[in-house]
C-alpha cells in the first residue's frame, strides 16, 4: 500500500495528526498492514516539504506533547489523483493498488477502468506466453538434474498469473459499477 496515497487521501476527507492516521492503518487493515512511526513522520515529512500537506493546527493538552493537525492542499489534491492514475500504469498486482482503490471518487473512473482493461489484456498475453512455451528443451544455465524445479517454478508463475488475471477482472467489474 502506498502510505502517501493513503495520508493524502484521508487528509482530503478531514484534519488529521500523524498517530490517527497510524491508528486507522493499522486497526483498518486488520494486522495485513503495519507502519511504524519513522516511516510514518518520514512520509509527512516529505509531503510539507513538496507543499501537498500543511500544518492546520497545533493542540496543547494538560501533559501531553503538542498535536499537530495536517490537511491536503490544492497542490496535494492535484498530486493525489496523479498518484491513483500512475499506480493503475502497469501495477505489480492488484494489492499494489489497495490504497488507491480507497480514494477512486476522487478521480475518473473511466481512466482507471482502461488502465485496468490494459493489464489484464496484458496479463492474457502473459499467460498464454506461459501455456504454450515451456521450458523444453532445458535452457543451457539450467543443470538437467534440476526439470522438476524448472517445472515448479513455471507452474507457480502460471498459476499466480492466472489468479492475479482473475482479480483484476473482478476489479473491473467493481469499477464499472462506480463509472459516473
Amino acid at each position: 500500500m502506498s502510505i502517501q496515497i493513503f495520508i493524502l487521501g484521508k487528509l482530503h476527507d478531514q484534519d488529521y495528526h500523524p498517530y490517527d492516521i497510524k491508528k486507522i492503518i493499522n486497526n483498518g487493515t486488520e494486522g495485513l498492514v503495519r507502519v511504524t512511526d519513522g516511516n510514518l513522520y518520514y512520509n509527512f515529512e516529505a509531503l510539507q516539504k513538496k507543499d501537498y500537506i500543511q500544518k492546520v493546527n497545533t493542540i496543547q493538552n494538560d501533559n501531553r506533547p503538542e498535536k499537530t493537525n495536517y490537511t491536503i492542499t490544492e497542490k496535494g489534491k492535484e498530486h493525489l489523483k496523479e498518484m491513483i492514475y500512475k499506480s493503475f500504469k502497469n501495477p505489480e498486482d492488484v494489492r499494489s493498488l489497495f490504497a488507491s482503490l480507497l480514494f477512486i471518487q476522487l478521480v475518473d473512473v473511466n481512466k482507471l477502468i482502461y488502465s485496468t482493461l490494459e493489464t489484464i489484456e496484458n496479463l492474457e498475453k502473459r499467460i498464454d506466453y506461459l501455456q504454450t512455451n515451456s521450458y523444453h528443451p532445458l535452457p543451457d544455465y539450467v543443470d538437467p538434474d534440476q526439470h522438476e524445479m524448472v517445472d515448479f517454478m513455471g507452474a507457480y508463475t502460471l498459476d499466480k498469473k492466472k489468479v492475479e488475471l482473475k482479480a483484476f477482472k473482478q476489479l473491473l467489474s467493481l469499477l464499472e459499477k462506480h463509472r459516473s
